[in-house]
């Protein structure tokens, strides 16, 4: 069941779908692409990744950053959107249903840069994955070191992750990690989406069984 809900972000209200499933699992925060180039929580990919996580146990939270459908103010389109991830991780840790539930993140492109940022910061988040991280438009130097286990995944066709240079991210990453490729997908998986999502699904899964 999903419902829709608010969420506090400094001075502006976000728009927000939050999915209960009803089991214990951890609660995923799921982070859409830029929000100056149509990007939204009604993304194709963002879309996948709630049903098939949900359909795992997961609940899922899908949010809109500021700007952006109903949130109020406006996006910067930079790191600092970040604290739009934090408002969500912030609204979870209240909220009745998820507030004894650790999290987990899942960002596509922008919402991977953006998202990993918050989550570097965040002792609650416990895992997380990322869809299409945009190596080849943003620097993502500030990433050096997890603490956490994460996932990668990319289309072989993606001209805004270059693998090279995702693949020798990843490499120079401690601890436990994972790069998952999409054999045919480029930065929009149409026509790729439950592959993009099974993966993502299957590191969550793979480390927190029901």
């Amino acid at each position: 069941m999903e419902q829709f809900v608010t969420i506090p972000s400094g001075d502006v209200m976000l728009e927000g779908a939050l999915t209960i499933t009803g089991d214990s699992a951890p609660v995923v925060i799921a982070c859409h692409p830029h929000p100056h180039y149509g990007g939204s929580m009604y993304n194709n990919v963002v879309e996948a990744l709630r049903d098939e996580l949900s359909s795992r146990g997961f609940p899922v939270l899908r949010f809109n950053f500021r700007g952006v459908g109903k949130s109020g103010g406006a996006s910067v389109g930079g790191l600092d959107d970040y604290r739009d991830v934090s408002a969500a991780a912030k609204f979870l840790k209240r909220h009745e249903s998820t507030k004894d539930s650790p999290l987990l993140m899942a960002g596509y492109s922008y919402g991977a840069w953006v998202g990993i940022r918050h989550a570097l910061d965040d002792r609650d988040i416990i895992a997380w994955a990322a869809v299409s991280p945009p190596v080849s438009m943003f620097d993502f130097s500030y990433l050096t070191d997890p603490g956490v286990p994460v996932c990668f995944v990319s289309g072989d066709r993606d001209d805004f992750c270059d693998l090279t240079s995702l693949r020798r991210l990843v490499e120079e990453l401690p601890g436990q990690k994972r790069l998952e490729v999409v054999p045919g997908a480029d930065h929009f998986y149409m026509g790729y989406e439950r592959e993009m999502a099974e993966l993502v699904g299957s590191f969550f899964s793979n480390m927190f069984p029901a």
